[in-house]
């Protein structure tokens, strides 16, 4: 998948869609893994399992390596701003995307980590994964090869009801023309270093 193509004049022709009355296309919420690694690092063919297979990896060192964060995670309609030029032209602009989520699973490893992001600058390449909906589903995988780049704050929050559970408030930002590219994951859980 590619970059859209936009119109260069006033014909150009309009875009196909696909309904069906009988069986539409039901997509599912809930964004339950949220992938990352260092800029310049993105991967080969997004599409490939094995290359998944090789770079994820939640402890393993090496800038190519690529952490996996599980949570519940949301990704809110974009913020867009639109320019009037002239003769009362309207021009639409840079999109702002915000993921937000918690991760809930607070291990002394996952604290850590947290508080090692606040030395960073917080800019991350990244890919997120929708959680399936059975045997041999995978969820959606958004990114494409390069990534989307993004700035990833991590926080502390600890409630004041006892029965309520403490967590990690997540948010990763980023700006873009399009919306993500997207398939069908690839990525398995076959080894215990990956999710």
């Amino acid at each position: 998948m590619s970059l859209p193509t936009c119109p260069t004049d006033c014909t150009s022709n309009l875009p196909a869609w696909d309904f069906s009355l009988c069986a539409p296309a039901i997509k599912n919420g809930e964004i339950a893994k949220f992938h990352y690694t260092t800029p310049g690092s993105p991967m080969s063919d997004w599409s490939s399992a094995a290359e998944w297979d090789s770079r994820l990896d939640q402890d393993a060192s090496g800038a190519s390596q690529i952490r996996t964060l599980i949570g519940i995670f949301q990704l809110a309609k974009p913020e867009q701003t639109v320019t009037k030029i002239s003769l009362g032209r309207k021009v639409n602009g840079i999109k702002t995307f915000t993921m937000t989520g918690r991760i809930d699973d607070l291990t002394d490893a996952n604290w850590d980590a947290m508080r090692s992001t606040e030395c960073q600058t917080g800019s991350v390449i990244a890919w997120f994964n929708t959680r399936g909906v059975g045997a041999g589903d995978n969820g959606l995988l958004y990114g494409g090869n390069s990534g989307i780049e993004g700035t990833l704050k991590l926080n502390p929050v600890i409630p004041e009801g006892f029965d309520e559970v403490q967590y990690i408030d997540f948010e990763f930002t980023w700006e873009a023309k399009f919306s993500p590219e997207r398939i069908a994951s690839p990525i398995t859980n076959t080894t215990g270093d990956q999710f």
